[in-house]
């Protein structure tokens, strides 16, 4: 959480909550504050502090955004995979670190396609040469 680069400015994490992830930051923000984040109101040198201490939960919603998670795990959910973690040989990524596939961009494949045998495909199935391009 931030700790990635040390010549931005941390309350750059509040502005990316609030305009990327503003529904999570706003339950989290009342559930310990109890009342909205308001940034009219609220200075960023006042919020940024309040929004540290919501992210040190890692339970947080607001955490689990900026994680990138695709839900916010509970003990039972991690138990579990701590249990099966210890049992297994495999390092597997939990379900909760996931990217949400519904929500995420889709991802460019992963080869180049070869374009000379693209041609060669599309001329022996009679289709037109720019069919199917993707550049």
């Amino acid at each position: 959480m931030g700790a990635g680069r040390q010549d931005r400015p941390k309350s750059l994490i509040l502005i990316t909550l609030w305009q990327d992830h503003r529904a999570a930051l706003q339950y989290d923000w009342m559930q310990v504050w109890h009342q909205p984040l308001d940034p009219k109101t609220t200075p960023l040198n006042i919020a940024w502090p309040m929004c540290r201490e919501i992210l040190k939960n890692r339970r947080s919603h607001s955490f689990a955004a900026l994680a990138g998670w695709a839900y916010v795990p509970d003990d039972t959910d991690k138990l579990v995979q701590s249990i099966n973690q210890g049992q297994s040989k495999l390092n597997l990524t939990p379900d909760w670190a996931k990217p949400d596939t519904l929500l995420s961009e889709p991802t460019p494949p992963k080869h180049r396609h070869d374009h000379r045998r693209r041609a060669l495909l599309n001329r022996r199935l009679g289709l037109p040469e720019d069919w199917m391009n993707e550049e």
